[in-house]
């Protein structure tokens, strides 16, 4: 068996069959877990004799309340003496032994906690990468910045498409609900507000392609020129979707959330009908379409009082 956390769900167990003389391998079979982890577990907490589930859920409590404690003490003088020891490229074990030396009882462990819970980005500066902070010679990190490198950045776009002076230039963004499961994905043409959207019941590059194919799929070719998309996980699969739909991709600098106007714009619109607390596992596709009309029906000033849609879809002089 590999299982080797003990739950609080297996104490009661692990205390019951104790009690009635079984062995660790017999115990073990029953939870699902390894035996030596669960003879690791009883030897901790009191033996076979003493072991008992109320006093384990005690002292795992305390231990949890402790850990706590600590880091709350990372903080002042202390926390900016670990964080220029950490610049340094000094390791938390070091610096917990300097600071056992000063009286101050903080150990390693607690440093990297502190780091994963409250102060991510000092994980730069862990230069031996034990255990969770290891990073592989071709590690993820390696990839995403190759991955970076061979997108096209949004002030590589034609200036047409900045000045809105054709139809078929879209940004692309995802809206999030209450549950963060399910999300709205919205697509908006820059010249006329013409808007594409659909539900996204979970979040996956593939699918999330494979679902925009679908519905620019009934947009004629000369209107399909170019995307615009933020840095989300979601849009990884770009690659498919410039390939299969004709369109060039290019991509906003991270956090430069108003470089998309025209999307930022018309997802404050659908906010209006979703907002970020409402369950979006609640809205249907046909609701959701509901509201597309709607918008895309709104007469616009910037249009002369013309609807996106009359614009998008009808020849008109100027407007394409």
């Amino acid at each position: 068996m590999s299982h080797t956390h003990i739950g609080q769900e297996d104490w009661p167990c692990i205390g019951r069959m104790l009690r009635a003389g079984h062995p660790f391998k017999e115990i073990a079979r029953t939870i699902g877990k390894d035996p030596s982890a669960v003879g690791r577990h009883v030897k901790e907490y009191g033996g076979r004799d003493g072991y008992d589930a109320r006093e384990v859920r005690r002292r795992k409590r305390m231990k949890r309340i402790a850990a706590m404690d600590c880091i709350r003490l990372i903080r002042g003088n202390l926390l900016r003496f670990i964080k220029k020891e950490l610049i340094e490229h000094k390791s938390p074990e070091q610096i917990a032994g300097v600071l056992s030396r000063r009286k101050q009882p903080i150990v390693a462990s607690t440093i990297y906690r502190y780091i994963k819970e409250r102060a991510p980005h000092l994980k730069k500066y862990l230069r031996s990468k034990k255990g969770k902070y290891r990073r592989r010679r071709g590690t993820k990190i390696r990839e995403i910045q190759r991955e970076q490198a061979k997108k096209r950045r949004i002030d590589e776009r034609p200036k047409i498409v900045e000045r809105r002076g054709r139809i078929g230039d879209f940004e692309g963004d995802t809206l999030m609900g209450r549950d963060k499961r399910v999300r709205i994905v919205s697509f908006v043409d820059r010249r006329t507000g013409y808007l594409i959207a659909f539900l996204l019941p979970k979040m996956n590059a593939e699918l999330l392609t494979r679902l925009t194919l679908k519905h620019f799929r009934h947009i004629p070719k000369r209107k399909r020129k170019t995307i615009t998309l933020d840095n989300g996980v979601e849009f990884s699969d770009w690659e498919r979707l410039e390939k299969e739909s004709g369109m060039t991709v290019y991509f906003a600098y991270p956090y430069h959330f108003w470089e998309r106007g025209s999307n930022e714009n018309t997802n404050g619109l659908l906010r209006q009908y979703f907002p970020k607390s409402f369950d979006f596992n609640l809205i249907t596709p046909a609701e959701l379409a509901h509201v597309v009309r709607q918008l895309n029906n709104r007469e616009r000033k910037r249009l002369k009082f013309l609807s996106p849609r009359q614009v998008f879809w009808k020849k008109r002089k100027g407007c394409n």
